[in-house]
């Protein structure tokens, strides 16, 4: 279990949490974005934490508005920072780009340590989808810009781990290889992936660093278990892409992840259920509402898993609305008269005349 320096835990012994995403691609995009945010702001319908997926420097970042408006812990990608198809990453670039972060209260940062050329090569030679990371890929870009032996990340890894140490934030490993068709998954690549990241959590782990893992993708239910398995081993809070245990749910990605997502959680290999809309696979602009709708879904499929673990608060939430439905003879929490079943009620068995 961690602890982000604005409290929030993330664990075994916590509730399952909810993460969403924003971002800009371009300068086009930030009062969609933003409109996104106070959308969520005015409806009360907030995550447990976001993160700042935008791929181009802002001179205000979304992830101030998350801080100061929404007072939400906030993570984003370090590969995002100052990536330029003319010459990759720059590490004296990325490395201030991760200090600024550091000193405008990111709690935790995406390190993409796995974007290794040897699993890119395999994965083009047996895969039908060999990579769909955009942080892992750009990391793979710069690998073949600069022509480098490793990828930048794992070549300053002792750097990385002193100023995460130093600011207190927590590194979340990058799958750079989740499968994305569940015809890949837990194929030589992912298993192979999974495992390098296990090492490099220990590794980081044993310096002190508080670390998450991502990993998993589109993959069916019967091989999340198999999966859960491996991702045990990490000792540390997993927060899975996805997973999405099917490929055909088009315009319904929101509900395949959300059973991914509790199944997950279920087997011990989810600790946040990652916020996915509809639209995931089927358009690239995502509503206001379609992003509320995300967080609703994501909600419950915590929501679930935690009455099953156990979780107090969970189960007052549903003891809280039997009672209502007892004290009131209704299938409804508030009283409302169902018309469903007329003058014949079977909860109005019991009520006095």
């Amino acid at each position: 279990m961690i602890t982000f320096k604005e409290g929030l835990t993330i664990g075994d012994n916590s509730p399952i949490r909810i993460n969403c995403n924003v971002g800009c691609n371009n300068i086009a995009d930030i009062e969609s974005e933003l409109s996104k945010l106070e959308f969520i702001q005015s409806c009360n319908e907030l995550p447990d934490m976001m993160m700042d997926l935008s791929l181009i420097e802002l001179k205000k970042p979304l992830y101030k508005f998350i801080r100061n408006k929404l007072g939400l812990p906030f993570g984003t990608v370090l590969s995002y920072q100052k990536f330029a198809k003319s010459k990759g990453l720059q590490w004296e670039e990325v490395r201030d780009a991760f200090l600024r972060l550091c000193y405008d209260g990111v709690s935790f940062v995406t390190i993409h340590f796995t974007a290794d050329q040897d699993l890119f090569f395999q994965a083009n030679q047996i895969r039908k989808i060999p990579v769909t990371s955009r942080g892992g890929g750009i990391v793979l870009y710069d690998t073949k810009i600069n022509k480098r032996t490793q990828n930048i990340f794992r070549e300053h890894m002792d750097e990385i781990a002193e100023i995460a140490l130093k600011h207190d934030v927590a590194i979340s490993l990058g799958t750079t290889f989740r499968p994305g068709t569940i015809l890949d998954a837990c194929d030589a690549i992912h298993i192979d992936e999974t495992l390098r990241q296990l090492n490099i959590c220990r590794l980081l782990q044993n310096k002190g660093v508080k670390v998450m893992v991502e990993n998993v993708g589109h993959i069916t239910l019967d091989k999340i278990s198999t999966h859960s398995k491996l991702l045990k081993e990490f000792n540390a809070p997993i927060m899975p892409l996805g997973p999405l245990p099917t490929d055909a749910a088009i315009n319904e990605d929101h509900i395949a992840n959300a059973i991914g997502a509790s199944f997950a959680a279920y087997t011990g290999c989810a600790h946040i259920v990652n916020c996915v809309t509809r639209y995931e696979h089927s358009e690239s602009a995502i509503t206001q509402e379609a992003m509320v709708e995300a967080i609703k879904a994501a909600r419950v499929a915590a929501h679930i898993v935690d009455l099953s673990r156990n979780i107090s608060e969970a189960k007052f939430c549903d003891i809280l609305i039997t009672n209502k439905r007892v004290k009131k003879h209704s299938c409804f929490a508030d009283g409302n008269n169902c018309v469903r079943c007329s003058t014949v009620c079977p909860l109005k068995l019991t009520a006095n005349d």
